[in-house]
C-alpha cells in the first residue's frame, strides 16, 4: 500500500471514530449509528468526487473496507461501490439497484427486484435490468410510481437496510430506459463486477474486525491462571484467521487494481474479482465463526458485536453470487485457454 493510500486510511479510522459508534456500543445500542451525521462528513471530505481523480477508486476502496469493518452505512457503501458506474446516466444519490445478482428480469418489468441497497425514503427510482421484446434493457423504474412499489425487507442482518421493489406490469412508458441490447450487457456487467468488489471489500473489513476482536481478548481472558492466547490450541486458530484475512487481501487488491486501471471488463479482470468475492466473503464467513467460537459464552450474547460481524458476513457471501458459482465461472474461463486433445498433438 502506497504512503498515500496509508494516510487515506488514517483520515478515514478518524471519521468513523467521530461519526460513528464502535463495535461494543453499536451491538449494546447505548449510541445508534447515525448514518446521516457520517454521510454530511463524508460529503464534506469528497468520497463521492474520489473516482474523479486518475486511481480513485483505490482510496475509494480503502473507505470501503473500512466501512467494512466498522459496521458502516450501506448507503455508503452503494454510493462508492456502484454509484460512479451510473453518474452519467442519472442521479446515482436517488438510485438504488439489486444486491443479488440474481441476473434480468424475464418477460420485463413485471416481478421483484429484491435485496436493493439504499437510503430507503430518498430513493426515487431502482435501476433494473430486464428482458424486453428479447432484448436486454437497463431502466430506470419509479420506486412508487404506478404498478411499482417499494417495500422494505428484514433480513438476518440488521446493520444495512434493504428494499424489495415489486411491479406488476409497469405501464411500457413508465421506465426511463437508459440502454438497450450491448450497451445495457455491459452495464449490467459494470453493475455486478462492482457490487463484486464492494462486498469483496466489506467482507474484508469485516473479517480484519473480527480478527483484531480475538486476538484482544485472548490476550486478557484468562482460564487455569493464563491467557487463552498462550494455548497452543488458540494460537493455531488465531494463525488461521490470519492467513485467511492475508489471502484474502491479496485478492482483493488485485481485484482493486483491475477496477481502477479500466481492465475489469477483460477476461483477466473479471476473473480477478471473481476470485476476491469468493476469498474474501468465505474468509470473513470463516474468521467470524472462529471468533465466535474463541470468544465463548460471551461472544454469544446480544451485547458482544461477534454475531453482528457473523451476520453480516454470511448475507455478504450470499449476495452478488455464490462463491461456488464464482470459482466456476473462473474454472469455466481457464478451461476456455487449454487447447483441445487435436491442438496438443
Amino acid at each position: 500500500m502506497t504512503d498515500e493510500r496509508s494516510s487515506f486510511r488514517q483520515v478515514v479510522q478518524r471519521v468513523l471514530a467521530d461519526s460513528w459508534p464502535p463495535l461494543a456500543e453499536y451491538a449494546s445500542g447505548v449510541l445508534p449509528p447515525n448514518a446521516e451525521r457520517l454521510g454530511k462528513v463524508s460529503d464534506e471530505l469528497g468520497w463521492w468526487e474520489l473516482e474523479d481523480e486518475d486511481g480513485g477508486f483505490e482510496f475509494a476502496s480503502i473507505a470501503i473496507q473500512q466501512l467494512g469493518g466498522a459496521l458502516g452505512p450501506g448507503e455508503l457503501l452503494q454510493g462508492l461501490c456502484v454509484n460512479p458506474v451510473i453518474a452519467g446516466l442519472a442521479d446515482p444519490r436517488r438510485v438504488a439497484c439489486s444486491w443479488s445478482g440474481s441476473g434480468p428480469l424475464r418477460g420485463g418489468f413485471s416481478g421483484e427486484v429484491s435485496w436493493c441497497l439504499a437510503a430507503g425514503d430518498d430513493v426515487e427510482r431502482v435501476l433494473v435490468f430486464a428482458e424486453q421484446a428479447g432484448e436486454l434493457v437497463a431502466a430506470l423504474v419509479r420506486s412508487r410510481g404506478e404498478g411499482a412499489r417499494l417495500e422494505p425487507m428484514t433480513g438476518s442482518d440488521p446493520t444495512r437496510r434493504f428494499w424489495r421493489l415489486a411491479m406488476n406490469d409497469v405501464p411500457p412508458g413508465e421506465p426511463e430506459i437508459l440502454a438497450r441490447g450491448d450497451e445495457a450487457a455491459a452495464l449490467m456487467r459494470a453493475v455486478e463486477q462492482r457490487i463484486s468488489v464492494g462486498l469483496a471489500l466489506d467482507s474484508l473489513g469485516i473479517a480484519r474486525s473480527a480478527l483484531a476482536l480475538t486476538l484482544a481478548y485472548a490476550k486478557i481472558r484468562e482460564q487455569f491462571g493464563a491467557p487463552i492466547g498462550s494455548f497452543q490450541a488458540v494460537k493455531h486458530r488465531c494463525v488461521d484467521m490470519f492467513v485467511l484475512v492475508e489471502t484474502a487481501d491479496v485478492l482483493v487488491e488485485a481485484a482493486v487494481t483491475a477496477v481502477a486501471s479500466g481492465e475489469s471488463l477483460g477476461p483477466s479482470g473479471a476473473a480477478s474479482i471473481a476470485m476476491a468475492k469468493a476469498a474474501s466473503c468465505d474468509a470473513a464467513a470463516e474468521v467470524t465463526r472462529l471468533a465466535l467460537q474463541t470468544h465463548g459464552g460471551i461472544g454469544y450474547t446480544w451485547e458482544h458485536p461477534c454475531h453482528l460481524l457473523v451476520r453480516r458476513a454470511k448475507l455478504n457471501q450470499a449476495l452478488g453470487g455464490s462463491s461456488r458459482s464464482l470459482r466456476r465461472a473462473v474454472a469455466d474461463g481457464l478451461l476456455l485457454n487449454i487447447p483441445s486433445h487435436g491442438e496438443r498433438r
